[in-house]
């Protein structure tokens, strides 16, 4: 066949992918948690879906 590669596409090998899965995953919960906060704390200043 033509054009065949072996490993992944993105050139990691098994450990290096796990490991930056790894930080992805905490840094999208990270970010996650901050939003969650962000409104929370924006719903306690002005609640919205609430009729004047």
């Amino acid at each position: 066949m033509m054009g065949e590669t072996k490993g992944s596409l993105s050139g990691l090998n098994e450990e290096e992918a796990m490991e930056f899965h790894g930080v992805f995953m905490t840094s999208m919960m990270g970010f996650l948690a901050v939003a969650a906060v962000a409104h929370v704390l924006a719903w306690m200043w002005r609640p919205w879906g609430v009729s004047w």
